[in-house]
């Protein structure tokens, strides 16, 4: 049999595929620039799992070789970082037939003249003519992790093609979501796989370049996998746990005495009995007083804390906020917040507290919490203008004219009383001569 030599160009490979390019030398060996046609039935129509696409190219790689693909799946799964278990799962992948009842691998198993069994040789389904597909470097394959891969062979197939591509467009080829996308091609960019022209295309789309080598070397520490499309990191290789955890599952952490039992004991223990208190009044419900529920515990949280813009906007009425609830504190501060960052100045607002504070009586002012929320902090405006606060300009505090124009337009509806002058009994219309029907 014959065996590949471990080069010390390999990357070192860790779960899931390398995180970065290897390292380019002079004493490369062939296959370091040996490119290979991935057809875009496998990479492209989303029925083959990303390691499914990289074990494809991997073995049409070696089956360039005069005798063939002879690796064994140890060694293949040495080549891609993978385990033996995931690179068999893969390679089942490929030889199940595929939506046109062919098979992407075929295995030929052969049998030496001495009679034992030699590796078995296998074979790629080929490009026919016309088919398209990705022409893409073997070094991408062994050095790039399989979505990565995925995402060079796209990339490769869009420059070769002159095809404009989007970010959503190949989130929905490697079924990630575009956030995902758009960080996968940053991270293949920063390896130095490909250049990202950004907004040089048509209709502002990125343009691409895709190198057959990475143009700077990787770095020392492995990256570490990316989470944000939502999935952790590459486990495939593993298996579940077969045995329990003596930590988890210790005389400790067991409850003997609780609402459950985990385990059949000897029934030494015995709960006691417990009498139940006979009621003291067996009268219905509906006759019984109403009995007074326990009073809640009293909060022991953290104590309430103003940022300083907004305890700079209530310095006005600091005066009030003592006198104020915390959860009525924390609507005013909410309701402050918003409206700085709406792109309201915080000037204008302490303006509009400092004058509706000095036009209020005292008196008139029972509850601070409500009197802020409902008739201070709310921008009321007919005219529209956003200086315009209860008909007076901000810091001025002079009428708005456009209030103004409005109310000489469409003069606002009274809501006074008028009360008989003899027997004092309010009405809404007008009275003639200050007494109502009966009194008249």
């Amino acid at each position: 049999m014959n065996r590949l030599p471990a080069l010390a160009c390999e990357p070192h490979h860790t779960r899931g595929g390398a995180a970065g390019a290897a390292r380019a030398q002079t004493d490369a060996p062939a296959w370091y620039r040996q490119k290979v046609k991935v057809p875009k039935r496998v990479w492209g129509s989303g029925i083959y799992t990303p390691g499914a696409v990289a074990y494809h190219a991997q073995i049409t790689a070696l089956a360039q070789r005069s005798d063939g693909c002879r690796a064994g799946v140890a060694t293949l799964a040495g080549y891609l970082g993978n385990s033996k278990r995931t690179a068999e799962r893969y390679i089942a992948e490929l030889a199940a037939p595929g939506p046109d009842g062919r098979a992407e691998l075929t295995t030929v198993r052969r049998t030496g003249s001495d009679g034992d069994g030699e590796t078995a040789v296998r074979h790629t389904r080929g490009v026919a003519r016309g088919e398209h597909f990705a022409y893409v470097a073997v070094l991408a394959v062994k050095s790039l992790r399989h979505p990565l891969f995925v995402l060079y062979c796209a990339l490769a197939y869009a420059v070769a093609t002159r095809t404009p591509v989007t970010a959503a467009e190949l989130a929905g080829l490697l079924g990630v979501t575009e956030r995902s996308a758009r960080r996968m091609t940053d991270e293949l960019e920063a390896l130095g796989w490909i250049a990202v022209h950004r907004r040089a295309g048509d209709h502002g789309r990125h343009l691409y370049t895709v190198h057959d080598h990475p143009l700077h070397p990787v770095p020392e520490e492995p990256l570490p996998p990316d989470t944000d499309g939502g999935s952790a990191a590459d486990t495939n290789g593993g298996s579940l746990a077969i045995k329990e955890d003596a930590g988890l599952t210790d005389e400790s952490s067991t409850q003997e005495r609780g609402a459950f039992r985990r385990r059949r004991d000897d029934r030494k223990w015995v709960g006691e009995p417990v009498e139940n208190p006979t009621p003291a009044s067996s009268a219905p419900a509906t006759f019984r007083s109403h009995v007074r529920p326990a009073a809640p515990p009293a909060y022991a949280g953290p104590q309430l804390t103003l940022s300083p813009r907004v305890w700079a906007v209530l310095a006005p009425v600091a005066d009030l906020l003592p006198h104020t609830t915390a959860f009525a504190v924390r609507r005013v501060a909410r309701e402050i917040g918003r409206q700085l960052d709406a792109g309201i100045w915080a000037d204008d607002i302490r303006d509009q507290l400092t004058r509706l504070r000095a036009w209020t009586p005292a008196e008139e002012i029972r509850d601070p919490g409500r009197w802020l929320l409902g008739a201070v902090l709310p921008v009321r405006s007919r005219c529209g203008r956003t200086d315009c606060h209860w008909g007076f300009l901000a810091h001025t505090g002079t009428p708005c004219k456009a209030c103004a124009e409005i109310d000489t337009a469409h003069p606002p509806h009274t809501s006074d009383w008028n009360e008989c002058r003899h027997c004092g009994k309010p009405s809404r219309q007008p009275l003639p001569g200050g007494l109502c029907r009966t009194c008249a």
